[in-house]
């Protein structure tokens, strides 16, 4: 297409590239907006900085706004995003001053501290109210997936429970889209006898025999494919705060993209959604902001696009 490649990330705002696609063009979007009012990643026209975290979410609707004419009626979009906590204290008057904790690489400045419009402490909940402001525009949720991170952050807060997760929206535009279950589906491993036994044990006695894999009810839905992902974190050596673990991202772009299909990340970072979809045989469309993190991902994809003949 004139104007805009496949396989190529862009260093630009994610709308300014979702204008230049045609109608009816994206196969799949998959993407982890900034959170809100976490992190500072040192770039003019940021999303996340916003002063009121309604902003925020104006910007992110405004996104899905413009995808839904790009996407594909059988396309799906997959939208990862995490919780906030009003963080601030109130002065002798009753209003609401804020407090932002500076890290050392970056910080939050004056003209962006938030406006929490709540009580202090309070989980604001902003990927459920992001979610319920899709489905008002006219998405279809399919999905509210739970991402649990066991071995996510620590916190030092001894007022409540250590929050260990995020969320996965899994939405479309249509009734009819394209899922494939099967590809993300387990395998069971059975003996050689066909009988199953957790562990490979049975009665505490070890199962002798050999052990393959074994797809059962294939076109059915087991219940070990769930809306439940327990999928460590992955540590980062690209300078970037939150990349995608390789099994997380792998099962949208399996089951939610055909093969050859196009899938678009309006906040592509150093890279993750494109490395797995080249892995998976599709094709992408990244945005990103950072003139750093384009360079990082380049570097990263450069390996894959040289071997791979793209689709």
């Amino acid at each position: 297409m004139k104007g805009l490649d496949t396989n190529k990330i862009y260093n630009e705002p994610c709308l300014e590239t979702v204008a230049r696609m045609p109608d009816n063009y994206l196969d799949c979007v998959i993407t982890s907006p900034p959170y809100w009012q976490l992190r500072d990643y040192g770039y003019e026209g940021q999303w996340g900085l916003e002063p009121t975290y309604q902003q925020y979410l104006e910007h992110l609707w405004s996104l899905m706004d413009a995808i839904y004419p790009k996407l594909k009626d059988g396309g799906t979009v997959w939208v990862n995003l995490g919780d906030t906590y009003a963080r601030g204290s109130r002065s002798k008057d009753g209003t609401n001053h804020t407090v932002i904790k500076k890290s050392k690489e970056h910080h939050i400045e004056p003209d962006t501290k938030p406006e929490y419009g709540g009580l202090d402490k309070c989980l604001l909940l902003i990927p459920h109210r992001f979610a319920i402001g899709c489905i008002d525009r006219g998405w279809i949720m399919r999905n509210d997936i739970i991402w649990a991170k066991r071995n996510g952050m620590p916190e030092s807060v001894t007022d409540r429970f250590s929050k260990k997760h995020e969320y996965f929206f899994f939405m479309v535009k249509n009734e009819k889209y394209h899922f494939d279950l099967d590809s993300i589906r387990d395998k069971v491993i059975v003996p050689a006898n066909g009988r199953s036994f957790g562990n490979n044990q049975s009665n505490g006695k070890k199962i002798r025999g050999e052990w393959k894999p074994k797809n059962q009810d294939l076109g059915k839905n087991p219940g070990s494919v769930s809306d439940f992902w327990d999928i460590p974190t992955r540590p980062s050596s690209e300078k970037h705060y939150a990349s995608y673990n390789d099994s997380l991202i792998a099962k949208p772009i399996l089951a939610g993209c055909p093969k050859g299909g196009v899938i678009y990340d309006p906040f592509m970072g150093t890279g993750s959604t494109a490395e797995a979809a080249i892995r998976a045989g599709r094709n992408f469309i990244g945005s990103e902001m950072s003139t750093d993190y384009c360079k990082i991902s380049n570097k990263r994809l450069q390996p894959f696009l040289m071997q791979t003949t793209l689709f």
